[in-house]
């Protein structure tokens, strides 16, 4: 198959077990439109576009998510967030830009204006990692573990999707599962620096299962849309 990954740290132990040249990277809002237009077959997607887009066919057991402190995904902000004077949003995931409109409202209760020169910026992916490692997680708000203190569930950003009229061949699917899953298990070894291994090891989780469903879920409900049923292969 054709695979459409983010060029993110976290997605480096899906990687591992793939051949050359079978991979396109791009950020994930590029991917959802690679994959509209065939140029992928399974790609690594926002949560947010499954549950309110297109109909997918989601690869089960793998994701990308967090039971707590993801790191990868903040608010950056010099000044309490209340006092800040505006927000200026990622372009490149729905899902955490979802996100961050449900906790503002619910969880954190401040009603920031959306502007390109906010004070306050939501950034994704390596950009958000380096801001951390730089700050030191000071000076910022995690929405993983926003939202795990507010829901106690889990919070998956991003699945394995394809689209609903793609037919894989037989075993297709489960070869890619299991190249994933083997590269996931190696994920500490194969990490850069130890900054890097306790981000793939602890902070983020690549587990797709019945609790990380309820966090789908939970998602759905919050942001005020009906939960759909997602076929699953």
């Amino acid at each position: 198959m054709k695979i459409g990954c983010v060029p993110y740290d976290h997605a480096k132990p899906f990687a591992s077990g793939w051949k050359a040249g079978e991979v396109v990277w791009d950020h994930p809002k590029g991917l959802v439109g690679r994959l509209h237009r065939g140029e992928v077959e399974v790609a690594l997607i926002p949560v947010w576009e499954v549950l309110s887009g297109e109909k997918y066919r989601v690869v089960d057991g793998l994701g990308v998510g967090s039971r707590g402190e993801i790191r990868s995904v903040a608010v950056f902000h010099e000044k309490a967030l209340a006092e800040c004077r505006g927000i200026a949003l990622t372009p490149h995931s729905m899902s955490s830009v979802q996100l961050w409109r449900v906790l503002a409202k619910g969880a954190l209760g401040v009603n920031l204006e959306e502007r390109s020169d906010g004070e306050a910026r939501l950034k994704i992916g390596d950009v958000a990692l380096r801001g951390w490692k730089k700050s030191g997680g000071r000076g910022l708000t995690d929405l993983g573990s926003v939202w795990w203190s507010w829901t106690g569930k889990p919070f998956v950003f991003g699945v394995w999707a394809m689209r609903h009229d793609f037919r894989p061949k037989a075993g297709e699917v489960e070869k890619f599962r299991e190249g994933c899953l083997a590269g996931i298990q190696q994920r500490g070894e194969r990490a850069a620096d130890d900054f890097e291994k306790e981000y793939v090891t602890k902070c983020i989780r690549y587990e797709l299962g019945a609790e990380e469903k309820e966090g789908m879920a939970e998602f759905a409900k919050r942001s005020g849309i009906e939960v759909r049923k997602i076929e699953y292969l």
